[in-house]
């Protein structure tokens, strides 16, 4: 049997060229897709990144000037389940419920204060009767001091400074010299400070009353009209960003109200203790002081002890140990059970984990100091929402493609 060898040669060779074709073909396609879907993941993230952006820039310049808004539109979606049961039960008009509702509101918040004020004045005025015997206290306290320990303390330096050589004299009297020009110098700074902010103080009171009037105004109209603006949205928005914005609005309902209740039992259990905590010690008009430490509880930071570290000095100074003794207990216990407290209730409110609180609390007291503690709820709240809505999510799928 013959073979014709450059036959078979050209063969195999035609197959291995059509097999390298073959290959090459499939291999620049799958290049060609892979980069294309590389180019548009970029391209796309880089969209997001743009218009993440855009919207930063614009909630940054804007928020300003639209917050007392924002603020009426939350408290108009938390009255609006109520103005709705009072139109539908009770068969009242959208406009005789909405009144109803916000004068039932205001007329809580104007008894609490009228009941806290009174608190107060009944304390500052049983204070103001026993200020003459606690400011000759601290008198007779001030001159032991001085008597007993101030001018036998100065004399020893005195007698100390004279045993010094010139030269040290000399040193330790430039060195006090420089001290005293600094602390003058930092004084004065911080009294012009003071006196530039003072303006800014007096027109914070007005501008205050304004901005409640329109929160108020705007709560009003929004959640008479909430049905309205409901329906102009379903008119204008598409179906998704209907389903976003829903689901949105519920993640906002259910956060801050868990915020609002979080903030409530917080406050009622600091107050308890301090209480009870006072009517151990014995101290008048506990339930007063309590009271006023529930509504300083609010203040970011300081909290309670704006009330109890000049309490304790005073205490101190003054000669009475047990009571301070007392008092910085009930302090220390107070400070203790809140922070062990707080980032439980606050993930059990809100449904964060307590780990993720804490995280937000430090990054935000990193970022903006102490203005950070009164940022972080808010951030925890809105990212909460973000997550609960699944923005998140789509957000990586838009990515992908």
């Amino acid at each position: 049997m013959n073979f014709d060898y450059s036959e078979d040669k050209l063969k195999v060779l035609n197959v291995m060229i059509t097999f390298y074709n073959n290959s090459r073909k499939y291999f620049i396609n799958g290049v060609v897709i892979l980069y294309k879907q590389y180019i548009d993941t970029v391209a796309r993230g880089f969209l997001l990144i743009l218009i993440l952006t855009l919207v930063f820039f614009i909630v940054k310049f804007t928020i300003g000037y639209i917050y007392p808004f924002i603020i009426a539109f939350i408290i108009a979606a938390m009255l609006n389940p109520s103005v709705s049961y009072f139109e539908r039960k009770w068969k009242f008009p959208r406009i005789v419920a909405t009144i109803s509702v916000i004068s039932l509101l205001l007329l809580l918040f104007f008894i609490i204060m009228v009941f806290l004020f009174n608190e107060i004045i009944q304390g500052l005025l049983s204070l103001l009767e026993k200020l003459p015997d606690y400011f000759q206290s601290f008198v007779k306290m001030v001159e032991y001091l001085a008597n007993e320990q101030i001018i036998p303390l100065y004399q020893n330096i005195i007698a100390l400074f004279q045993s010094l050589d010139p030269s040290q004299q000399n040193a330790i009297q430039e060195n006090l010299e420089n001290y005293l020009e600094k602390l003058t110098e930092t004084g004065t700074n911080m009294i012009h400070t003071a006196i530039g902010q003072l303006p800014e103080i007096v027109v914070f009171f007005p501008n205050s009353i304004t901005i409640f009037i329109f929160i108020l105004l705007a709560t009003f109209m929004m959640t008479n009209d909430w049905q309205l603006l409901n329906g102009k949205l379903h008119q204008i928005l598409p179906k998704n960003l209907l389903s976003f914005v829903s689901d949105l609005h519920k993640g906002i309902k259910k956060a801050f109200s868990g915020y609002l209740r979080a903030q409530f039992i917080l406050i009622l259990i600091s107050a308890s203790m301090i209480y009870i905590g006072l009517v151990i010690l014995k101290v008048d008009h506990a339930l007063t002081i309590a009271a006023i430490a529930a509504l300083v509880d609010l203040l970011p930071v300081v909290g309670t002890g704006i009330i109890f570290v000049p309490w304790i000095l005073y205490s101190f100074v003054t000669g009475g140990f047990s009571l301070t003794i007392g008092l910085s207990i009930l302090y220390m216990i107070v400070i203790i059970v809140r922070q062990m407290i707080e980032p439980k209730i606050l993930s059990a409110s809100i449904g964060v984990n307590p780990l993720v609180s804490l995280i937000i609390l430090f990054v935000t007291i990193q970022v903006w100091g102490i203005a950070g503690v009164i940022l972080a709820p808010l951030i925890l709240i809105f990212f909460y929402v973000l997550f609960q809505s699944g923005i998140f999510i789509k957000m990586f799928k838009f990515i992908k493609g």
